[in-house]
């Protein structure tokens, strides 16, 4: 996932989505990142995402920080 989002791969890991929320332990079912996507325009999404923080693990799901930059 952080791999596709380094390469601005937002369109192949949006249509992983749905199987990476059944399959593996995204907390909520992954609501909180299909929320962000939304927000930045789904698939037309083209901006920069940076690391914060390395993954870690966190409530039992783990967490990673990452900024999706926002031009005009």
């Amino acid at each position: 996932m952080l791999e596709l989002w380094a390469q601005r791969d937002y369109s192949t890991f949006l249509k992983m989505l749905p199987d990476y929320a059944n399959l593996c332990s995204g907390e909520g079912g992954m609501h909180d990142t299909a929320m962000l996507f939304g927000a930045l325009g789904w698939d037309k999404y083209e901006g920069e995402s940076t690391v914060v923080t390395e993954y870690f693990p966190s409530s039992g799901t783990g967490q990673v920080n990452v900024v999706f930059e926002v031009t005009e």
